[in-house]
């Protein structure tokens, strides 16, 4: 059996046990079914505690005759790791149960709409019994470290759109009348600055225009004069506020603390960056059919980045299914004569829709690969550009998987031609 293979049976032919777990930081919920008897115990969530309770109910389910024994539990992020581990380790199939079905079950099962540990693991039994699982995907490497990766990427990312905000902050409070660009802030020259004044203004007019300007230039020997002279006006306009000494010291304390925080989680990004620049070639490796980076269309990174979020692609029987996987398949609402919105459905992985949000941005201007799709769809309909930009999305993951499947080298012509037109063109 492959390793993301789980095969949902149901209680019915009373060949599968299933073992259903409410997962929480601290302990387990356990409730199963075997034949007539039904078992329920509350455990530590400790892998010696649970690989001993596990190994009891395995004795059990053996001796009543259960020839399959399903470990079935709703992801809760990190906590339920020990107990999938824990399963797989002792050759049990596993399955995630949706929270959302769980919540809804819930309602039909006991008639209410509370909620507690005791009752979620009869709900989870009862989705897991007619079948209605989730696969527990496991990942051999390099797809796992791309994953672990991608995760340490996106919150270095976060850090550091945190600590620009603060650092902008900082410098509006220090140097007040601060004028020049961002570009030139966070470039060699803003560097610069930082590193030998401390983006003081006070230490800028105390040193004077002239040895201020040589200053820069030999530790940027490429700035503008014009520069020089607008920082310079910029630092004697600051001073007036006539702050303290001792504040100002902190401030600048403070701001070159941020600047060297925004520094290291650059260089952290920079690193997640590469390393799964080389994890996608190891994939590559395994499986030949992964795209190639194309210039205008993607590049290595993202591909990278939206592997880490689907896994391995050969795990998708069809594009329908890696859309849905993604929560951009379409939910109608329509009862009677009653017409609603069609939208996404939005119920699958958000990390991969914000990837491929990333990734489509580039190809949605003028002369971009979707440029004259997106700016049609947006003037010939009036479509909110929220909306235009979901269809690319869709398109182009689409488009990704059906390049994948081929094997070959990216044709833009195929894009937006279909089958039949485009074999007849060849």
């Amino acid at each position: 059996m492959k390793p993301n293979t789980i095969l949902n049976e149901t209680v019915g032919n009373n060949k599968c046990a299933i073992f259903a777990y409410d997962v929480s930081k601290d302990s387990l919920n356990f409730f199963s079914r075997i034949g007539p008897k039904t078992y329920e115990r509350c455990f530590s969530n400790r892998s010696e505690i649970v690989e001993t309770q596990l190994g009891m109910m395995v004795e059990l389910a053996k001796k009543a005759g259960m020839e399959k024994i399903l470990v079935v539990a709703e992801s809760t992020g990190r906590y339920h790791e020990v107990l999938m581990m824990t399963a797989r380790r002792l050759g049990l199939e596993t399955a995630w149960v949706s929270g959302e079905a769980v919540a809804k079950m819930r309602v039909i099962e006991t008639n209410d709409t509370g909620k507690t540990d005791i009752k979620d693991p009869h709900v989870i039994h009862t989705l897991a019994a007619i079948g209605k699982t989730l696969l527990h995907r496991v990942f051999a490497e390099p797809y796992n470290l791309l994953r672990e990766w991608d995760g340490a990427y996106d919150a270095v990312d976060g850090k550091l759109v945190a600590v620009k905000g603060e650092l902008h902050n900082q410098l509006l409070v220090l140097f007040p009348d601060f004028g020049l660009s961002k570009d030139f802030f966070y470039g060699p020259s803003g560097q610069a600055l930082v590193e030998k004044f401390g983006a003081n203004p006070y230490t800028i007019v105390a040193k004077g225009q002239t040895e201020f300007a040589e200053t820069m230039r030999q530790l940027v020997p490429r700035i503008r004069k014009i520069s020089l002279e607008k920082l310079y006006r910029q630092a004697q306009s600051s001073v007036r506020h006539g702050l303290s000494e001792r504040l100002v010291t902190l401030m600048e304390q403070r701001l070159r603390q941020l600047r060297d925080e925004y520094q290291l989680y650059e260089e952290r990004k920079g690193e997640a960056r590469r390393a799964m620049e080389q994890l996608y070639q190891e994939a590559c490796q395994q499986d030949p059919n992964l795209p190639q980076e194309q210039k205008g269309v993607i590049t290595t990174f993202y591909l990278a980045r939206i592997i880490a979020e689907t896994g391995p692609l050969s795990d998708f029987s069809s594009w329908r299914k890696l859309i849905r996987f993604a929560g951009l398949n379409l939910r109608e609402r329509q009862s009677g004569k009653y017409r609603g919105k069609t939208r996404i459905s939005k119920k699958g992985r958000c990390g991969l829709r914000k990837v491929l949000s990333q990734a489509v941005l580039p190809l949605i201007t003028h002369d971009g690969l979707y440029g004259e799709y997106y700016h049609h769809k947006k003037a010939s309909t009036n479509m909110p550009g929220t909306k235009a930009m979901t269809i690319v999305m869709r398109k182009f993951l689409k488009m990704l998987f059906g390049w994948y499947r081929s094997g070959r080298a990216f044709d833009r012509k195929r894009v937006f031609a279909c089958a039949d037109k485009y074999l007849l063109a060849a």
